[in-house]
């Protein structure tokens, strides 16, 4: 049964690579090639995870939940996955990312070297924003990857 208000359980804006809401998700686990950022775009390769550049793109990588953040830059926390290390990655469902440009509820998201951004009309469209967001902000992304 979905939950019809799910801000009452979890908090908005959790945090980069967080589950966004408790609607059906679907997640696959790889090997992490080299470190690998909560919350990064991520291609596979023989059951390989890497941080995504081109071609076709995986899932989402999902954070843990308990685990140590580590300050970064302005004092924002990130945590990562270790080379070798196990890797929850989203194929389908929502999650917090961090988009490279401005963002917009309902626009559809593409994702490439930099980051989540708007699609294009020519670009591969990978999910729905559904929520708004500056650049370098957090948005929830909806991905239903095959």
């Amino acid at each position: 049964m979905t939950i019809p208000l799910p801000e009452k359980y979890m908090r908005p804006e959790s945090g980069v690579g967080k589950l966004a809401n408790y609607q059906s998700t679907q997640a696959d686990t790889l090997v992490a090639g080299a470190a690998i950022p909560y919350g990064s775009p991520v291609s596979a390769v023989d059951g390989v995870a890497s941080v995504f550049t081109t071609g076709d793109l995986f899932g989402v990588v999902i954070a843990q939940e308990y685990a140590k953040e580590i300050p970064y830059g302005d004092g924002e926390k990130v945590g990562e996955y270790l080379k070798s290390k196990p890797v929850p990655v989203l194929r389908k469902g929502s999650i917090w990312v961090k988009v490279s440009d401005d963002v917009v509820q309902n626009e559809k998201a593409t994702v490439n070297a930099s980051g989540f951004k708007k699609a294009a009309p020519e670009e591969t469209v990978i999910g729905v924003f559904q929520s708004t967001a500056s650049a370098n902000g957090l948005a929830i992304l909806q991905i239903n990857l095959p």
